[in-house]
């Protein structure tokens, strides 16, 4: 007799995939601010800070969209 396969991991791959791929855009977009790699105008300093939160929200809601449990 064989299981069912289990239906989350399937349905989530997509999802988690997606939150990966954002989290490496979120990275470039913060980690040269962090490191202090280079100078940054005003401007593009809050270009990259917004770009970045963007990013947390879209993985935070792709997340729970599979069933991830947050804080409202």
């Amino acid at each position: 007799m064989t299981d069912k396969p289990r239906d989350w991991p399937n349905v989530a791959r997509e999802a988690r995939d997606r939150s990966a791929e954002a989290a490496c855009e979120g990275i470039r977009a913060l980690e040269p601010i962090v490191m202090a790699e280079q100078q940054f105008t005003e401007t593009e300093l809050l270009r990259r800070v917004n770009k970045g939160l963007n990013l947390f929200q879209r993985i935070a809601r792709l997340l729970e969209s599979v069933g991830a449990q947050t804080r409202p």
